[in-house]
């Protein structure tokens, strides 16, 4: 059970770096593989708990549905930033690296 608590510490807190990351005044081309970075980490958690939902108590269950639940309105704002990302950084370098679920590299 640590292990599941330790990762929805860690999903918390890329959650809150992407969100972070996308409200700075103005995004760099530093920033902008960083924000996708985050996304595609935070897809990968999710994956890893809805793999292992079965193991994970009720309660921790809804705790994770409570931290996921802005994602929507943060990947809104993902996809009004994509154009400027798309000028500052190639995509087509990340895509390799990531798979199709990963819309925010194909987009």
């Amino acid at each position: 059970m640590q292990k599941y608590l330790e990762i929805f510490e860690l999903l918390q807190e890329y959650i809150t770096q992407y969100n972070r990351l996308m409200n700075q005044q103005k995004i760099d081309k530093y920033t902008c593989p960083l924000i996708l970075q985050y996304r595609s980490e935070i897809q990968e958690i999710i994956a890893f708990i809805d793999e292992n939902k079965d193991d994970i108590s009720f309660n921790l269950y809804q705790e994770f549905q409570k931290i996921i639940q802005n994602l929507q309105e943060y990947d809104n704002k993902l996809v009004q930033l994509l154009p400027e990302i798309k000028r500052m950084i190639n995509l087509n370098h990340y895509r390799t690296k990531y798979p199709k679920d990963h819309w925010w590299w194909y987009l």
